[in-house]
């Protein structure tokens, strides 16, 4: 029946005559070793991208909530409110208990994700065949070690692409009313929400997953790699984060007032101290904590104002991009260095 379908209805052509979908299926449909590659690991790519629609429909009710909950109170009157009083500071505290609090554990969870990807997909995915030797059989069949390298590499981490953002996209939309609402009260760059929203979460988990790809390579054996990826992963994203504050220049700002901070509310601070009447940055006094008069103890001991070197509210999706260009350019340099093995060791 369809093949007579298909000859009394012919598919449409294009102005050189050729048949437009039968190519566009040939285009879309996996064959030779991408295909084998997405049928060895398809069960973890369903369950992926499954948990990824189902993180998505999650994000986008709670979103909504969230949107109603702020138009119904009428709390952006209290936008961008940096000290706690009256009305607002009742109405902000009820909000975040309502719907701020519920969100930290999942944003929390966000940091294990990277993890996740590399240690049940990126460890495995070389070492299994390396440990059992059925990598040679593939390799028998006219095709490159190379060539199977880069078959076992690009499905999984176009599969990872996919998931992670459509994971980090979900939370972002979630989290993005909350911390426009509550600002210092929820701040940017915290670990989380940091660490789970945004282009970043996508860099560390294609990071993480060449690391599990490199040790499995490496070790050639699936626990070992699966031991050694969370353990070196685990110490990139420390040091990612370590440098995070330097990716790109701070803010030096200075206010002529001995208390408080010369830094904008919301502002990722990450040094401050006081000026003298010239200007210049002098250590700050504990001894005037316990005075009856701060204030004037300070301007008694030539503390006339404060300083402060900062990241602006406004570089939290500049600071994302850059940090996930680092981990991008370091998957990248990890991904020469197996090609590099690979050539050496079949030499």
């Amino acid at each position: 029946m369809t093949e007579s379908l298909t000859t009394n209805h012919p598919t449409p052509t294009t102005s050189s005559g050729r048949r437009q979908r039968p190519r566009l299926r040939r285009l879309l449909r996996l064959r030779g070793l991408t295909w084998l590659v997405w049928r060895q690991n398809r069960l973890a790519f369903w369950i992926g991208i499954g948990a990824a629609v189902a993180v998505a429909a999650y994000a986008i009710v709670r979103h909504q909530e969230m949107v109603t909950a702020i138009a119904d109170g009428h709390l952006d009157a209290c936008r961008g409110t940096t000290v706690p009083a009256g009305d607002c500071s009742h109405r902000l505290n009820s909000f975040a208990q309502a719907y701020q609090f519920p969100m930290r554990r999942p944003l929390q969870a966000m940091l294990a994700l990277p993890l996740v990807f590399g240690v049940f997909l990126g460890g495995p995915q070389l070492a299994q065949e390396l440990e059992s030797g059925t990598y040679r059989t593939v390799c028998t069949q006219s095709v490159t070690q190379l060539r199977w390298f880069v078959a076992k590499l690009l499905v999984p981490v176009v599969l990872t692409i996919l998931i992670s953002g459509t994971i980090a996209a979900a939370m972002t939309w979630w989290w993005r009313p909350a911390g426009s609402l509550l600002g210092g009260w929820f701040p940017w760059w915290q670990w989380y929400p940091y660490d789970g929203i945004g282009p970043v979460v996508v860099g560390l988990s294609v990071l993480s997953l060449l690391i599990g790809v490199t040790a499995g390579l490496i070790l050639r054996r699936t626990v070992l790699a699966m031991g050694a990826t969370v353990a070196v992963s685990a110490a990139a994203m420390y040091l990612l984060e370590s440098v995070r504050g330097h990716l790109l220049p701070t803010t030096l700002a200075t206010v002529r007032h001995p208390t408080g901070t010369a830094a904008p509310s919301n502002a990722w601070v990450l040094s401050e101290g006081a000026t003298d009447a010239t200007g210049r940055h002098v250590p700050d006094l504990p001894s005037c904590y316990a005075s009856d008069d701060y204030t004037n103890c300070l301007a008694q001991h030539g503390r006339t104002g404060r300083w402060a070197e900062f990241h602006p509210s406004s570089h939290l999706w500049p600071l994302q991009w850059a940090e996930t260009g680092l981990c991008v350019l370091l998957a990248a340099g990890l991904a020469g260095l197996c090609v590099r093995w690979i050539r050496h060791r079949s030499a």
